[in-house]
């Protein structure tokens, strides 16, 4: 079985340093398929500290990068409404 490795978005970082733009995560994550990492993550923070929105970014994510496989790290349905959730993963 080959070893895949993937890479998580500092998505929480980007926030809580007061830059919420997502321009350069989105470049990252174009940095991180093109080195060849085969996924990249988003984490998920409704109640903790501030992050992006995890189903929004993936799916500008999506939008930028071709091979790699895309996911969350966490994602706490619990905390949001099921319809909105479910609309929004079948979207993507």
């Amino acid at each position: 079985m080959p070893v895949r490795i993937g890479y998580l978005l500092p998505t929480r970082e980007q926030v809580m340093q007061g830059r919420p733009e997502a321009a350069l995560l989105l470049a990252l994550a174009e940095r991180a398929e093109g080195l060849g990492y085969d996924s990249i993550w988003v984490g998920d923070s409704i109640l903790a500290r501030p992050r992006h929105e995890p189903l929004t970014l993936l799916s500008a994510v999506a939008a930028r990068t071709r091979k790699a496989e895309l996911g969350t790290a966490v994602l706490l349905p619990a905390l949001r409404n099921p319809v909105v959730l479910a609309h929004g993963i079948a979207t993507l």
